[in-house]
């Protein structure tokens, strides 16, 4: 019995790192980008973001997954309640380009290391 609590406590989910919440922040600065891009009413000097960012979407939530041991769920609440509260406010052109920037990083890394790509998650 104590072995499976010592256990069960090695396994615990941690807190998000101030990393994964920035990295999360990034996430929904992209999806509203890719919304209002959708609806039309997005700057158009601003990088496409549609595609892309779903992919980077999945890799930053399996990596946040992986690193926290948070759910998978939980993950995607909180990346889809940051999109809701960023759609409310303006954009920020400096911080679309830095996450923009960020993304096209980590998904030049995540094509040239050849790692096969999360399994996108389908609502309910």
């Amino acid at each position: 019995m104590i072995i499976f609590v010592y256990a069960l406590a090695m396994s615990s989910p941690s807190a998000l790192t101030e990393t994964h919440q920035s990295d999360i922040a990034c996430v929904a600065t992209l999806a509203t980008l890719a919304e209002r891009q959708r609806l039309g009413t997005a700057p158009s000097d601003l990088p496409n973001v549609g595609q892309s960012g779903k992919r980077w979407a999945g890799i930053v939530g399996s990596r946040i997954t992986e690193q926290s041991g948070q759910p998978r769920e939980l993950v995607a609440v909180a990346m889809a309640e940051a999109a809701k509260a960023e759609f409310q406010r303006p954009s920020d052109p400096a911080t679309i380009h830095k996450c923009a920037m960020q993304m096209s990083q980590e998904l030049a890394t995540a094509d040239i290391s050849d790692q096969p790509l999360p399994k996108p998650v389908t609502s309910k």
